[in-house]
């Protein structure tokens, strides 16, 4: 046997074994307590998940709130927008952090490009232009 032949036979003893302990495991639930006690543990987990999420949403919110103390700027932040006139503050708390910064310094003003949605070399699929600490404009790619 060759060495593709192994893995080949190594890649499908690998899918059996994932794809057929659970369903043996799941059968073996099944045959002693039924379907009602592992659909109820589905069930709370889901529950729990979501009110988590619930929780983080509201406590976000709060935080906004509170930072920026004005509504429509909170609900633009929460929507993800960008708009001219945005700090740059605001714009971290509405998409985040960018991957790159091109800084230009000029004799008046500080110009800085904030890229985001890495695709390739120099090639991203968000750039916003940022003066002297303010949203001025953007490019994005579709």
């Amino acid at each position: 046997m060759g060495k593709r032949k192994d893995k080949e036979i190594a890649g499908l003893a690998a899918a059996a074994l994932f794809i057929g302990v659970p369903i043996y495991v799941v059968s073996k639930v099944n045959e002693t307590v039924g379907w009602i006690a592992p659909l109820c543990a589905i069930a709370a987990v889901v529950a729990l998940v979501l009110a988590q999420r619930a929780s983080r949403r509201k406590a976000r919110l709060e935080y906004l709130r509170v930072k920026y103390q004005d509504e429509v700027v909170v609900q633009r932040i929460v929507g993800g927008q960008i708009w001219q006139t945005q700090s740059a503050e605001q714009l971290i708390d509405s998409i985040g952090r960018p991957l790159s910064i091109d800084q230009k310094l000029l004799k008046t003003k500080t110009r800085e490009v904030w890229k985001y949605n890495h695709r390739g070399a120099n090639r991203y699929g968000l750039r916003v232009t940022v003066e002297d600490g303010y949203v001025t404009g953007w490019d994005q790619k579709t």
